[in-house]
């Protein structure tokens, strides 16, 4: 059998997997403008359109599980979890696990499983300040999972892939992305107090584009868009295994 007949298609080269893991790796993110096949963002910048104007997306919230909320002054966009049911779907979702395993061998992350869901933003719409995952104990252990909060850190690397056309700088909706977040007294991440600081870049949405962040440690917010703004964002996530249960529902 041969040992690479299954293997994942990745959607670059080995140069720029390099360089995005070695971004990633000294300063926390990475950004890759026209990163993905023109022809699959295509397909799934329709895939995104046609679930969002036949009524398939819901509001996106924020939190997990029992946690999950509306708040809409914290974000305002459609979301669709991406399930594989689709060519489109198939083939973005392998070019990630391709990045997952390049990840893994060149960091030892210990990336498990991708998540990912299609984010469309409205005119108007916009994703306020937030960070990820915050760190905490990824296996249950520790005062962090006697107050509940088991599994806080599944979620490791994210990454957002762009998928809008003909995009101009009028249109808005850019991501700015901070390299860290000041603690506070109790060693919270402060996110108010980087008001007072520029952020480390703002990128251009435009389709094609990929960005790899450490979901724990990048502070990031998607700037109010002035047209529809199309976007998958995935995230890795470690194993967060409680009790012999692989990953469980928290």
């Amino acid at each position: 059998m041969n040992p690479t007949a299954c293997a994942p298609a990745p959607f670059f080269g080995d140069n720029l997997t390099a360089a995005l893991i070695g971004d990633l790796e000294t300063r926390g993110w990475a950004f890759a403008p026209d990163a993905l096949p023109a022809d699959l963002v295509a397909e799934l910048r329709a895939e995104a359109r046609a679930l969002a104007r036949e009524g398939w997306m819901r509001e996106g919230r924020v939190g997990r599980g029992e946690r999950e909320t509306r708040a809409a002054d914290v974000r305002r966009a459609a979301i669709r979890w991406l399930d594989g049911s689709t060519p489109a779907q198939a083939r973005f979702l392998d070019g990630c696990e391709a990045l997952r395993v390049a990840i893994n061998r060149t960091l030892y992350a210990g990336l498990f499983e991708f998540e990912a869901h299609y984010a469309v933003y409205p005119p108007g719409g916009f994703y306020a300040r937030h960070l990820d995952a915050f760190a905490g104990p990824p296996n249950g252990a520790g005062a962090a999972a006697a107050a509940g909060r088991i599994g806080m850190r599944s979620r490791l690397v994210s990454l957002v892939a762009y998928l809008n056309e003909a995009w101009e700088a009028p249109d808005g909706g850019r991501l700015a992305v901070w390299e860290a977040a000041p603690l506070d007294a109790e060693g919270r991440p402060d996110l108010v107090r980087l008001d007072a600081v520029p952020p480390a870049a703002e990128l251009d949405p435009r389709g094609g584009s990929l960005v790899l962040m450490l979901s724990e440690r990048i502070p990031h917010e998607v700037r109010p868009a002035a047209a529809e703004r199309a976007a998958i964002a995935g995230w890795w996530r470690v194993n967060a295994s409680v009790g012999g249960v692989v990953d469980p529902p928290r």
